[in-house]
């Protein structure tokens, strides 16, 4: 399914969009809502949304500089403006950045925006089948981005115990921080920081099991967490129990 992000500063809005569309039978999954350019951003280079329902007027940053920056970093998505009236000019201007259609939020019915979301969303599967089938340069380009995700996890895999951040990730593939953030999620389907942390936790099970030598810090810091605490804290988050209990034999 085609994922979406709905983005407003007003409440009434997101709530009614929310609401009152039927995104199952769309066959769309609603990702999340943010309430200005900002918050956007960051679930857009999260969770890579295929369709972005989006405001122009708005605190922070406006859906026009959201366009902007989305086009500076060089990440592509499929953006549907939620217009009033008297926002025509800021229309017109997005429609030169490659913005797919608008909604009149304050007066268009439930079906008229389902109709225009039912009409990207259609349109972009149809590009995607039709490049899948005829776009060699765009399999080479899926083929160097799945090149460069496989490094990035060689390197953590390696790294995993340092203090590793995106930032070091990136440098080593030679590639933008939000970039690497964007297409590691669209590829692995998690987020570099949740991605690093399993790697970790993993690691340290396998030591917790393997090797009783080793102090609950001792496996800590061999893993990664610079605060035994906060590692009894994040392993038991993600097994469902404290460090000893699973070298006990404890079952998650």
């Amino acid at each position: 399914m085609l994922k979406v992000l709905i983005v407003d500063d007003e409440f009434i809005v997101r709530t009614g969009l929310i609401n009152c569309i039927n995104w199952k039978g769309l066959h769309l999954t609603l990702i999340g809502e943010a309430a200005n350019g900002r918050e956007a951003l960051e679930i857009i280079q999260q969770k890579a949304p295929d369709i972005v329902l989006l405001d122009m007027i708005m605190p922070e940053m406006s859906g026009m500089e959201l366009i902007q920056k989305l086009e500076e970093l060089n990440i592509r998505t499929n953006i549907i403006i939620l217009s009033c009236h008297e926002d025509y000019n800021y229309v017109r201007d997005a429609f030169k950045k490659g913005v797919r259609d608008y909604i009149l939020k304050l007066s268009a019915t439930p079906d008229e925006i389902s109709e225009v979301i039912r009409d990207v969303s259609q349109k972009i599967l149809s590009e995607q089948d039709t490049a899948s089938v005829h776009s060699v340069p765009n399999i080479q380009d899926h083929r160097k981005i799945r090149s460069d995700i496989a490094d990035a996890l060689r390197y953590i895999e390696i790294h995993y115990q340092d203090n590793l951040s995106l930032s070091d990730v990136a440098s080593h593939i030679h590639m933008s921080k939000n970039h690497l953030s964007y297409l590691f999620q669209k590829e692995t389907g998690h987020s570099f920081s949740d991605y690093l942390t399993n790697q970790r936790i993993a690691k340290a099970k396998e030591l917790l099991h393997a090797d009783k030598r080793y102090t609950i810090a001792e496996i800590a810091e061999m893993t990664g967490f610079s605060d035994t605490g906060y590692f009894c804290k994040v392993f038991k988050k993600f097994t469902g129990m404290p460090p000893n209990h699973y070298r006990q034999g404890g079952t998650s």
